[in-house]
């Protein structure tokens, strides 16, 4: 879908609602082919994450800026700051989480994911698991998961993301033989 300002486009991941102008919150993967504003969002908080490139820095109102050059390089801020991005060596593209208050955005984890590890929400948290590299096999120990009634283990690659809501538990591992590296993001809705 094109970016409010309409200066790129942001291929949507998950959103909720699935449709309409406005949603409760919304995981995207974001273009960035040159300097420019980001569109405002005023009412939400933002967590914007590196997952390709060589990196860019943010100007956020009036703060000093903030460089993200590693990938996973997570920045939380508010969706109503004026906000520049300055790209550092081409283009990249960005995750970005955007949860209407007063729902909350928690600082994102990177994860190395080797031998089997369980991650189990808390309550009224959504993770979100979102592959940076490598692989990884997902499986519900105890319940089946309600969008898949038959599906109780995916395999994630490059990119792809697995929503674990609140109070479940999921156990997960590296499908290749280094480990792979995950985002955890964890969010909760108004």
């Amino acid at each position: 879908m094109p970016w409010r300002n309409g200066a790129g486009i942001t291929h949507e991941i998950v959103r909720e609602p699935a449709q309409g102008e406005s949603f409760s919150w919304r995981l995207s993967l974001a273009a960035l082919q040159v300097d420019g504003p980001f569109s405002s969002y005023a009412g939400y908080q933002r967590c914007i994450a590196l997952v390709e490139g060589r990196g860019f820095r943010l100007h956020i109102g009036g703060a000093r800026a903030q460089e993200l050059t590693t990938r996973g390089n997570c920045l939380l801020f508010d969706g109503a700051s004026e906000t520049r991005c300055e790209l550092l060596n081409g283009p990249c593209t960005d995750l970005s989480l955007i949860v209407r208050e007063p729902g909350l955005i928690e600082p994102a984890s990177q994860l190395a994911i080797g031998k089997e590890e369980e991650m189990r929400s808390p309550a009224s948290r959504t993770f979100a698991l979102f592959v940076l590299r490598g692989g990884i096999t997902a499986q519900s120990p105890g319940r089946t998961p309600v969008a898949h009634a038959r599906a109780t283990s995916f395999s994630l690659n490059l990119h792809d993301t697995l929503l674990i809501p609140a109070e479940q538990s999921w156990s997960v591992k590296s499908t290749t033989v280094e480990p792979a590296q995950i985002l955890r993001l964890s969010f909760a809705v108004p």
